[in-house]
This record gives C-alpha cells, structure tokens and sequence, in this order.
C-alpha cells in the first residue's frame, strides 16, 4: 500500500495576516520613519511596550511539527491537519477525538 503525498502546507489565515500587516507597518514606517516611534514612546509608553511585544512575538519563527502547539486545542488541529484534514472543515469534536 502506497503511503499518501502530503502537499505543501500553505501559510495560515494568522500567518498571512500578519504578513500583510508587517509589511504595512513596514510601508508606513518608511512614509513617516522614526519620529513617529517617538512621539508614540513618549506619548503612551505602555502602547509602545505592547506593540513593541506584539511585533517581536509575530517575527519570532514558529516552531516545526507539532512542537509549535501550546495547548491541547493547536495539537489536536496539527494532528488533524497532519493526516489531510481541511483546517476549515476541522470541528471541535474531531478535535476532542484526536487528542
């Protein structure tokens, strides 16, 4: 019996948003550069902390295989999606029974 051929996993709806939204920052940050960091440090010291650890934790690379999951729910999904399930079709009992 012939094993089945996985296909390339394409990126998740999480990682394409934050691709998109990098590189808007990204866009926007060349437009208005560095003065407007500032001005956002000085203004709300907390927002910047908080964006400043949002945007480290999205470039921060993920895992591979199922050391990436953080919770029962993200290896249950993984598992599922392991053996070619659709992520979108993925429900919360096929999710219970693969954990």
């Amino acid at each position: 019996m012939k094993a089945k051929k996985q296909k390339p996993a394409e990126p998740s709806l999480r990682d394409k948003l934050s691709q998109n939204f990098l590189r808007a920052f990204e866009t926007d940050f060349d437009t208005h550069g560095v003065e407007v960091i500032k001005q956002l440090r000085q203004k709300s010291p907390e927002k910047y902390a908080e964006i400043a650890a949002k945007l480290i934790a999205a470039i921060e690379p993920r895992g591979e295989g199922f050391d990436s999951c953080r919770s029962k729910e993200e290896l249950g999904r993984a598992l599922l999606e392991s053996v070619g399930a659709n992520e979108y079709e993925i429900t919360e009992d096929m999710i219970a029974e693969a954990t």
